[in-house]
């Protein structure tokens, strides 16, 4: 087994949780792939089961395993393609539903591993829910790599700006005056000073309106992203309702857990009144975390330095 404990102890600096960085350190056969050896592949099979038009990382219902092993390749920088990891089936690049080559960016070691682990666990039949980050590494290639498709994203995040859940905040009752205050206020207070941009708080109304110049200072960000973090962003959102929460996710001011709190402030505050909805409650609880865990994963990056130390020992260790 490879060890890469380098790469869990970064993850948990980063924020990611302890049991995901571990995954990065399961038996997952790694394995060194040059271009040539890749092109002398066989053709390879887009095991996702879908077609362009299907949604990014969903795979077909029924689809059974038919691979041996998982692993992990290294492709160097060439003419047509920058530095990146690939995963592989049985020595064939694994591909987006768009019949992309899912290629991992380079200082993203990390997730390559966590998305080989996805594939890895897949015993019988898979499961579209067991693949997140696959379906978000499918997203940045298949939907945001052109510019059509990022103004379609950009354009839609923005609308969580003006309707940013963080930014409605009530009088009462006190427990939820309480929650906005400890788990909102700082991500907001953050979000001014980092950005140097007025937020505008609505208190008792049922819509606001942020500033202009702020509108237009978040879509500069957004604007600027590669496709990944735009995935991510757009995940975060969706998940969080929040552009806010989000951004802080994206600059590593909250943590998964930090940005699942700030989500869950109204529910928090509910259920410390009415109590906890068996099988409601407890599941959007876990389905939360899990999916903010995987933007946090994705949104790891690993110091020059020590990715060259894993490109090294993939070297020597497989490709004799």
């Amino acid at each position: 087994m490879l060890r890469v404990a380098p790469l869990v102890r970064a993850g948990v600096r980063a924020g990611v949780p302890l049991h995901a960085a571990r995954v990065c350190a399961t038996p997952v056969r790694l394995l060194v792939t040059t271009p040539m050896r890749l092109r002398e592949a066989p053709p390879t099979t887009d095991p996702l089961g879908a077609t362009s038009e299907a949604p990014a990382g969903k795979p077909s219902q029924g689809v059974s395993r038919f691979w041996k092993q998982v692993g992990v390749g290294h492709a160097p920088m060439s003419a047509d393609a920058d530095e990146h990891f690939t995963v592989l089936l049985d020595k064939r690049p694994l591909r987006t539903p768009g019949g992309n080559k899912l290629a991992v960016p380079a200082d993203h070691p990390m997730l390559a591993c966590l998305i080989a682990e996805e594939w890895d666990t897949q015993t019988q039949v898979l499961k579209p829910h067991s693949l997140p980050l696959t379906s978000l590494m499918a997203r940045a290639i298949d939907g945001l790599s052109t510019d059509k498709g990022r103004k379609e994203v950009e354009q839609y995040l923005m609308r969580y700006f003006d309707t940013d859940a963080i930014t409605f905040h009530e009088a009462q009752p006190e427990t939820l005056v309480r929650l906005q205050r400890e788990r909102w206020d700082p991500i907001i207070t953050w979000a001014k000073e980092f950005f140097q941009m007025d937020v505008a708080v609505a208190h008792g109304a049922l819509s606001n309106k942020q500033p202009e110049a702020s509108r237009a200072r978040v879509a500069d960000v957004l604007s600027a992203l590669p496709p990944l973090e735009l995935a991510c962003m757009e995940r975060a959102a969706m998940t969080t309702k929040s552009m806010l929460t989000s951004l802080a996710m994206l600059y590593k001011r909250v943590d998964a857990e930090q940005a699942a709190l700030a989500a869950e402030v109204e529910t928090a505050s509910q259920a410390s009144v009415w109590g906890a909805v068996d099988d409601s409650h407890d599941v959007d609880h876990a389905e939360l975390r899990r999916q903010l865990a995987g933007v946090s994963c994705a949104l790891l990056t690993t110091e020059p330095e020590l990715v060259a130390r894993f490109v090294d020992v993939l070297h020597k260790k497989y490709s004799a």
